[in-house]
C-alpha cells in the first residue's frame, strides 16, 4: 500500500517537543513518514529543523480568532481545541490523517491502521475494553469523567462523514474545549463519546495494540519477540501513549495515579527505559523553554483564573489582541485583581497534595459544620451544589467588572 498521500501530525507547545520528535523519529523508521508537528505556541528561532519532521507554527496556520483563544484556553486546552480543524485543514491535500499525541512512540508500521480508512471513514480507540470490576480501583468511573474513547489518537478519511465529524467536533471544541469534568468537560475528548450517535460509520478498533498506555494495563501485557513488541502474547504492539510520563523515574510507566505506579511492571521496563533514553536524545534544551502563550507582552503570568474571567466577558471587550498590556486588558487585570503577586506560575493542586492542606481542611471542615447547623440540611444541599457551579469563573459573570459596568 502506497502512504505517500497520508499525512501523520501531532500539537505540542515548545516544551512538549521533545516527546513530539520522539514520536516523529519512530514514524519516519516505520513508515517513511515526515510528522508534521503544529507548534501551538509563540515563534522563537530557538527551534530547530528535523530530518523526520515538518514544523509548523499556529501562527502561520491563519487560524480565526487565535489569540483569543490562546488567552482563553490554557495550554491543554488550546492544544487540544485545534485538533479537529488542523486535520480538516490536511484533509485538504491529503487522502488519509492521522493523528497521535506527542507522547506516543510507534513500533510496528501504521499500513493497516491506514488500511482501515478504505473501509471507515472515522476510526477511534476506547480507553479500554475490559471493565475494571474492582470498587477500589472506581469501576470504570474514570472512563465516565473523561470520556470513552482516548484521542490521543484518530484516523479520518477525506470521505465526506469524516468532515462531518471534524466539523461538528472542531465547532464544540472551540466554544466549550474546556477542562471542568464537574460541568461534563473533558477539553476535545468528552465529546466524542457521543460521536457514535451521529456518525454511523465510525469504527472502533479492538486491537490491543493500538493505543496501549497506562489506563488499560489491566488488560494488557508486553513481550518481545524477534521482530519488536507483542501485546498479550498475540498482538503486534503498534504505538504506545506514554502519557504523563517522568523520564527521571521511567519504572514509574505514569505519574498518574494507577495500579501498578509504586511497584512498576517487569514486562514495562525495557520499553519505558528505551523511551526514557529517546526523550534524552531529542531535548535539545526544549522542555525548559516556558509556554509563550502563558504570559502577556509585559511578562505578566496569565493565570487560570484570569483566562476564566477572560472567557466570561470575552464577547463585550470586542475586537481586541487580550495579549496587548496597553489595552483594555490592562484595566480588565487592574480592576479585577487579577494579576499574579511575584508573577509565580500555577500548579495545580493533586491527590498527592493533600496532607499539606490537612490543616486548612480543618478549617474549612468546621465552618461547614457551622454553616449547616445554621443553615439546615436542605439549604446546605442547594449552597453546595452552588459551589460547583461557582467553581467555574466562566459562568458568573456578575463576578467581573469591565469598564462599561456601573
Amino acid at each position: 500500500m502506497n502512504l505517500s498521500d497520508v499525512s501523520v501530525f501531532t500539537v505540542c507547545s515548545i516544551c512538549y517537543l521533545p516527546k513530539a520528535l520522539v514520536l516523529a523519529q519512530s514514524v519516519y523508521r516505520q513508515d517513511n513518514i515526515r510528522t508534521i508537528i503544529y507548534l501551538i505556541d509563540r515563534k522563537t528561532a530557538a527551534v530547530q529543523d528535523s530530518p523526520w519532521a515538518s514544523l509548523k507554527w499556529i501562527e502561520d496556520e491563519h487560524i480565526p480568532d487565535l489569540y483569543k483563544l490562546a488567552f482563553e484556553y490554557d495550554v491543554t486546552e488550546f492544544t487540544t481545541c485545534l485538533k479537529p480543524m488542523l486535520a480538516l485543514k490536511l484533509l485538504e491535500s491529503s487522502s488519509k490523517v492521522v493523528f497521535l499525541d506527542p507522547d506516543t512512540c510507534v513500533y510496528s508500521s501504521l499500513i493497516d491502521l491506514v488500511s482501515e480508512l478504505d473501509h471507515y471513514p472515522i476510526l477511534l480507540t476506547p480507553h479500554y475494553f475490559t471493565p475494571i470490576e474492582s470498587r477500589e480501583e472506581n469501576y470504570d468511573l474514570a472512563m465516565m469523567r473523561f470520556g470513552s474513547f482516548n484521542l490521543g489518537f484518530f484516523a479520518v478519511s477525506r470521505e465526506l462523514e469524516a468532515k462531518k465529524f471534524l466539523s461538528w467536533w472542531s465547532e464544540r471544541c472551540i466554544n466549550l474545549g474546556f477542562f471542568e469534568s464537574q460541568f461534563g468537560l473533558s477539553v476535545d475528548q468528552k465529546w466524542v463519546s457521543i460521536a457514535p450517535c451521529f456518525f454511523p460509520s465510525l469504527k472502533i478498533l479492538f486491537n490491543p495494540g493500538y493505543n496501549m498506555a497506562f489506563w488499560n494495563l489491566h488488560e494488557r501485557s508486553l513481550s518481545k519477540d524477534g521482530q519488536g513488541y507483542l501485546v498479550n502474547g498475540e498482538s503486534r504492539l503498534i504505538f504506545f501513549h506514554f502519557s504523563s510520563f517522568d523520564a527521571k523515574n521511567p519504572l514509574m510507566i505514569s505519574t498518574r495515579k494507577h495500579k501498578w505506579i509504586d511497584s512498576g511492571r517487569d514486562d514495562m521496563n525495557d520499553i519505558c527505559k528505551d523511551y526514557a533514553k529517546r526523550l534524552g536524545e531529542n531535548n535539545h534544551g526544549y522542555s525548559s523553554i516556558k509556554y509563550g502563550f502563558d504570559y502577556m507582552d509585559n511578562g505578566w503570568y496569565i493565570s487560570p483564573t484570569l483566562r476564566r474571567a477572560y472567557a466570561a466577558v470575552l464577547d463585550e471587550l470586542g475586537e481586541l489582541n487580550p495579549f496587548d498590556s496597553r489595552g483594555p486588558m490592562f484595566g480588565f487585570i487592574r480592576k479585577n485583581h487579577l494579576r499574579e503577586k511575584g508573577n509565580e506560575p500555577f500548579r495545580p493542586a493533586g491527590s498527592t497534595d493533600l496532607p499539606r492542606y490537612s490543616g486548612r481542611f480543618k478549617v474549612i471542615n468546621a465552618g461547614l459544620r457551622f454553616l449547616l447547623r445554621v443553615m439546615g440540611p436542605n439549604s446546605f444541599s442547594n449552597l453546595s451544589r452552588l459551589f460547583v457551579y461557582l467553581s467555574s469563573f466562566r459562568q458568573n459573570r456578575e463576578l467581573w467588572k469591565i469598564a462599561s459596568d456601573r
